[in-house]
């Protein structure tokens, strides 16, 4: 695309020594700039883009949009002033990649805890019916059959374009994808026209870090209802909202104020109301009304989130008029949610439930199901992320000593923070007549631990993590799964069982 056309969608912008070239691709992180792109300087939390403009331009970039000017530029480059290069990229994007959610279905999901499950929820139901869809999450970014490994669970505006217009030449009809309290405030889901919005439930203490209080970070999920949801030019677009949710009333006006339909779900008196449920080891069950009519759901999945995140999916077929009967097919066919109530089996005699729960909200939902599966005992091994909201530590640590008999505190991702300070955050939390619970740092270990002290019966829970396959440790990212963990775990302890008893492995 020209430049002169591919700028005509920035409203207040000055040019300098504008030459008309083809525009050949669009970054925002001058590593990613290739012969005869447009980069686009963009200030950060930690970096400034515009001290990267002379990289880009050795790279091949030909026209750069700032917000100040550069004092000296090649004669070969063109230069566009803007007053907020976020909003410029944005705009950018949707003009290059030709407006793609204009031509695709968006399903976009928000709320502090389910936004993961909820998306795989709504991809089956979807495929099954017929529908090729694509995904954007914390997990992965599904265009098609290519899989790409995810880097934020709402990705910056021009990667979101890029994927919506991949999708679209990959056949895909729908992209269901998560839209984060980060992603919203900081404009990254800009330009997208959104057919549906979900909204899960919202917690306290939960990227505090960031949002500074509560009421901003209210503030940051409302606005996908009352800006993003409403401003584009689907029809028969619909919010859907858990009406169980304390706030729920928040998001409920936000939707008649902008006239956008509204659908909800939960226990109260909902259009799709939940009856009853039970929980056990092969999966959850539900009994649905609609009004005059009841269901009854199965799903693999376990847990009393899921209970919620099952529901939501289905008031979002609803909300779409797709046949139930189908929708029961798909949700039955679910096997599981990678990092999400995800039981691993390495043939030991107890259970072992890996899950993402990293909230205290949301540890105590996991152990609350977890209960419901009838265990002996619970073991929870658990920690908390470094330079994040630390209000929430101590509630965490307040949580797992009182729902499990068993705790063994150790490190999640503590980043640049002292893993040994952050768990003494955590048992700040715990009151001082508690003390089942042990503090490891190495979480290595912590499991090793956890799986030694578990008997036939158990059930042990790994928290915080989930689907991670790495460990973020000051500036070093590396290897690490809970689930594989367990299992060396597993496999360790009962080699080691065996020689105890005479009987070696290779006997």
């Amino acid at each position: 695309m020209k430049t002169r056309e591919l700028i005509k969608c920035l409203e207040e912008k000055k040019t300098f020594n504008l030459l008309n070239t083809e525009v050949e691709g669009i970054a925002c992180d001058s590593r990613k700039v290739k012969k005869d792109f447009l980069f686009v300087a963009m200030r950060g939390n930690k970096s400034d883009g515009h001290l990267f403009i002379k990289d880009a331009i050795d790279r091949g970039a030909k026209v750069i949009v700032t917000e100040k000017r550069s004092a000296v530029l090649p004669s070969d480059v063109s230069e566009i002033v803007v007053q907020d290069s976020r909003k410029a990229l944005h705009r950018l994007a949707v003009e290059f990649y030709g407006n793609p959610s204009s031509r695709i279905k968006v399903a976009g999901i928000t709320g502090t805890n389910g936004k993961t499950t909820v998306s795989f929820i709504l991809r089956q139901i979807l495929q099954h019916t017929g529908s090729k869809c694509g995904l954007i999450g914390t997990i992965s970014y599904q265009i098609g059959e290519r899989i790409i490994n995810s880097t934020n669970t709402t990705p910056e505006s021009l990667d979101i374009q890029q994927f919506l217009h991949d999708m679209l030449e990959e056949g895909c009809e729908w992209a269901v994808m998560e839209a984060s309290s980060h992603g919203i405030s900081q404009g990254r889901i800009e330009g997208i026209d959104f057919d549906s919005g979900i909204f899960t439930n919202i917690a306290s203490h939960e990227h505090l870090d960031y949002h500074k209080n509560f009421k901003n970070y209210l503030e940051a999920k409302l606005e996908f209802f009352s800006r993003y949801l409403p401003s584009g030019n689907k029809k028969n677009k619909a919010g859907i909202i858990n009406a169980d949710d304390p706030y729920s009333k928040h998001f409920v006006k936000t939707l008649e104020k902008s006239s956008t339909k509204c659908v909800t779900y939960g226990r109260k008196k909902s259009d799709v109301q939940l009856n009853g449920y039970s929980i056990g080891k092969e999966g959850n069950l539900l009994k649905i009304s609609f009004g005059k009519d009841e269901m009854e759901f199965r799903t693999k999945i376990k847990g009393i989130s899921n209970i919620y995140n099952t529901l939501a999916a289905i008031a979002f077929a609803k909300s779409r008029e797709i046949p139930l009967e189908q929708v029961r097919e798909a949700l039955e066919k679910l096997e599981s949610v990678p990092g999400r109530f995800e039981s691993v089996n390495a043939g030991q005699d107890f259970d072992v439930i890996v899950d993402y729960a990293h909230t205290h909200h949301a540890l105590a939902n996991l152990l609350s199901s977890a209960r419901k599966m009838n265990p002996s005992r619970i073991i929870v091994v658990f920690g908390c992320g470094g330079d994040r909201d630390r209000t929430k530590r101590p509630l965490m640590g307040n949580v797992a000593v009182k729902m499990a008999d068993i705790a063994f505190i150790t490190s999640d991702n503590p980043r640049s923070e002292d893993p040994v300070k952050i768990i003494e955050d955590i048992e700040r939390g715990i009151p001082f007549y508690r003390r089942r619970y042990v503090t490891i740092p190495d979480r290595r270990q912590a499991i090793y631990e956890a799986v030694k002290a578990a008997r036939k019966g158990d059930c042990l829970v790994i928290a915080g993590k989930g689907h991670e396959t790495f460990q973020i440790m000051k500036n070093t990212i590396v290897p690490f799964d809970d689930r594989e963990e367990a299992k060396k775990a597993i496999a360790a302890l009962g080699k080691k069982e065996r020689e105890i008893n005479g009987k070696p492995e290779d006997r």
